[in-house]
């Protein structure tokens, strides 16, 4: 999960592939991370986290429309009965975050923040400018060019078939623990079906260019999601095939002893 590259001219870089959780288990990296975002001269995560509030962007949706009030009901109590998750409070919000709450809930969260706001924050509690591959703007654009109705289908799916996108889940952080970057992303382009090329492929082109882009003479700590990482058009294929070396770094597994990650200001 944890790549050196060099590139033609310039200093190297450091590349992550992080997760969306608050498992403790993915926490155990932090030993080997934290000394390179200290080293480095920027921070860059997959997306600006530091959001002014006169730039959110609030697209109202109403999933009650699309779904009869008895299935409604129905699917919301399944849901909360198997992930202990009401979705009463995504009504009005793109179904595809209610479906990312779901695969989030079926894992522990130990911690107050996910792995990759965790490695945001501390970046920033030990100074370094914070960037994003990709600004909040283009990432809400993104979402909201999602048909919706197809994702509330799936709702109703997983409310009636919660096994799947349970065993998807702990396979995903099977694999990741592991530190198969090309497993995990079969698992990732598997799940999103038909909106692979909009959130993987199509973004992955988009970060590699900013990331061929950087100051040759800074450092950077470059933390994206682990999906992205792998593939004919993932970010090291398309980062080698631009002439960069790469260099796969070891980290320290579960079951070996390292010291927990700070716990200040997760």
């Amino acid at each position: 999960m944890l790549w050196q590259l060099q590139p033609p001219q310039g200093d190297p870089r450091w590349l992550f592939g992080s997760m969306h959780i608050r498992d403790n288990r993915v926490y155990w990296f932090g030993e080997k991370l934290y000394p390179l975002i200290r080293e480095a001269d920027v921070y860059v995560g997959e997306m600006e986290l530091e959001i002014p509030e006169a730039n959110q962007i609030t697209t109202t949706y109403d999933l009650k429309q699309y779904i009869f009030p008895v299935v409604y009901e129905k699917t919301r109590k399944q849901l909360i009965k198997r992930f202990h998750l009401d979705i009463e409070r995504f009504v009005p919000f793109h179904p595809l975050l209610a479906i990312s709450a779901i695969s989030q809930s079926v894992l522990a969260a130990e911690h107050q923040v996910s792995l990759d706001e965790h490695l945001w924050h501390y970046a920033a509690q030990h100074d370094k400018p914070t960037i994003g591959l990709e600004s909040y703007e283009e990432q809400s654009t993104l979402l909201h060019s999602i048909d919706p109705i197809p994702l509330y289908k799936q709702l109703i799916k997983i409310s009636r078939s919660p096994s799947s996108i349970v065993r998807q889940t702990h396979k995903a952080l099977a694999w990741y623990m592991k530190g198969d970057t090309h497993q995990l992303y079969r698992i990732t382009k598997s799940s999103m079906h038909g909106l692979r090329k909009e959130i993987i492929y199509q973004r992955n082109l988009v970060m590699a260019k900013r990331i061929l882009d950087f100051e040759p003479g800074k450092k950077y700590f470059i933390a994206v999601g682990a999906g992205h990482l792998s593939g004919k058009y993932g970010l090291l294929a398309l980062l080698k095939r631009s002439g960069w070396k790469l260099n796969p770094i070891p980290l320290p597994q579960e079951d070996q002893k390292i010291n927990p990650a700070p716990s200040a200001k997760e």
